[in-house]
């Protein structure tokens, strides 16, 4: 968990980096806000995109880090076409690579379901997006409404967002699907000891966006205000300042509440500079990150309509030396492209006849294996590189989880929580007071008795030192070497007497 909330802490320079791709100034006689806004009235297209990771390694890091390294590196995605239907249907055809073996795969989204199937799979898998919304469980809610606000959210960032240093606008022929097309390249780069000016511009220009700030708060009124009232929200709204002022009256809402954020923004104005001194001295590592050695350099190549028909983008993010991080940078590449645009285009539906249904399904990993035929090659990545049916359990001798017991120098403990943890499956024989634990990976059964000295391993009898008893607070307890080592797993013990469970 450590390493994962270290991680994270690289993750805001990059998400900034992708935000500021271009300015709000014409350049080159090309007006940037329609080359960056005309794609929102696209309603049908085709398309194709690929994407490539690079990571260079630090000095001196481990083989093994070196490997992983390596295995990042030979990770790529190739959409070969993705189909948007004017309905909103949506299809995907593509492969993922990885460590030189390729995977084709395909996915569509309609108004019911996602769809998802892979080379190797026994049975495609599905989402119903009917379900997710009802678990939502969110009154009022407009999903009609939701692409407005995307919308709208999307020209105001645009409206206001700076001009980088290095950008430019020129004629360029080029072949988008074999045809070849008379289009404007827009052309910026931005490196990381840019953006903290450049996020301190977008700020100012949207501090004196009064027009468009409105026009953004309007909207998200419009959407909000029937959520606000199915949830009962004055009380809330008391709190933000908002008594005096009844939730049906939008236009008091909204100025009160653009009044607030524009106080937000320049008082985060007056502060920038200095909080931005204290963050570089609290977090030395993010000079790195933001250097001119993190560089984002983006090429929009945008028709007469304004629809952005390519794009080629390639980020570099350069990292500190980290025992957790043994990197020096890491390069995202994309390229796309674009054709058909708002042309008669049909979607190719995936049938759920058959599918996996995993809003009712919480796979483990023997079940997510024995969904993929043995000896494919997404089989072989889930179980020998990423190793998802690896466990390992640690009991310490005061372990006040699995509260091991220890009789005549064999360990017993609860049956239940360590088999669980180790994804087995376990029932209970209320006639016969015998409980079956399933092996999660190899379908292997072990057969514990209440009251009797012996066990079913695999269909073999095993001699157990006493007979399996319940203990005070109703738990059979079994000798964990039995049951871990019926369920696959390795039991080691080391010189400070805690117990190392593995399961490969």
């Amino acid at each position: 968990m450590r390493r994962m909330k270290k991680g994270t802490k690289w993750l805001l320079p990059v998400l900034a980096m992708l935000l500021i791709l271009a300015g709000c100034q014409t350049v080159g006689g090309l007006d940037v806000n329609k080359a960056l806004l005309g794609d929102l009235d696209v309603k049908s297209a085709e398309s194709s995109t690929t994407l490539s990771l690079k990571a260079v390694p630090a000095d001196g890091i481990s083989a093994e880090d070196l490997e992983m390294i390596e295995l990042i590196n030979s990770f790529s995605v190739n959409i070969a076409h993705v189909k948007l239907q004017d309905n909103g249907n949506v299809s995907a055809a593509g492969s993922v690579t990885y460590k030189q073996a390729t995977v084709p795969f395909t996915l569509s989204m309609d108004q019911e379901a996602v769809v998802f199937n892979a080379e190797g799979a026994k049975q495609p898998f599905y989402f119903p997006l009917d379900s997710y919304d009802e678990s939502l469980g969110v009154e009022g809610l407009d999903e009609s409404k939701l692409q407005d606000i995307s919308k709208l959210v999307t020209q105001f960032v645009v409206k206001n967002l700076p001009n980088p240093a290095a950008i430019s606008a020129t004629s360029v022929s080029e072949t988008v699907y074999g045809q070849q097309l008379n289009l404007t390249k827009l052309h910026t780069e931005i490196t990381g000891d840019e953006l903290p000016a450049l996020v301190k511009s977008f700020l100012k220009s949207v501090s004196k966006d009064t027009e468009g700030f409105t026009a953004l708060i309007g909207g998200l009124y419009d959407y909000l205000y029937p959520i606000l009232t199915a949830a009962g929200a004055d009380e809330e709204l008391d709190m933000l300042g908002f008594g005096d002022i009844p939730l049906e009256d939008k236009e008091g809402v909204v100025t009160v509440a653009h009044d607030a954020a524009k106080l937000a923004v320049d008082a985060l104005l007056l502060v920038y500079d200095k909080q931005l001194e204290s963050l570089y001295e609290t977090t030395p590592e993010l000079a790195t990150v933001l250097s001119k050695d993190t560089k984002l350099q983006v090429d929009l190549f945008v028709d007469s309509g304004f629809h952005i028909r390519k794009q080629n983008i390639d980020l570099t993010v350069a990292l500190p030396a980290s025992e957790d991080l043994p990197l020096k940078s890491i390069s995202v590449q994309s390229q796309s492209q674009t054709w058909n645009v708002n042309g008669p285009v049909t979607a190719d539906l995936l049938s759920k006849e058959g599918a996996l249904d995993l809003s009712n399904t919480e796979l483990t990993p023997g079940e997510t294996l024995r969904n993929f035929e043995p000896g494919s090659t997404v089989y072989n990545v889930l179980k020998d590189d990423l190793k998802i049916t690896a466990k390992t359990l640690i009991i310490s001798p005061d372990d006040d989880y699995y509260y091991p017991v220890v009789i005549g120098g064999t360990t017993w403990v609860p049956l239940r929580y360590v088999a669980e943890d180790l994804d087995a499956k376990v029932t209970w024989d209320g006639a016969n007071k015998s409980i079956t634990v399933t092996d999660d990976v190899y379908g292997d059964a072990v057969v514990f008795k209440i009251g009797s000295d012996q066990a079913l391993v695999s269909g073999k009898t095993v001699k157990l030192p006493l007979p399996v008893f319940v203990d005070e607070y109703g738990d059979a307890n079994v000798p964990l070497r039995v049951l871990a080592e019926g369920l696959h797993a390795k039991v080691e013990k080391d010189e400070d007497g805690y117990i190392w469970i593995e399961r490969p």
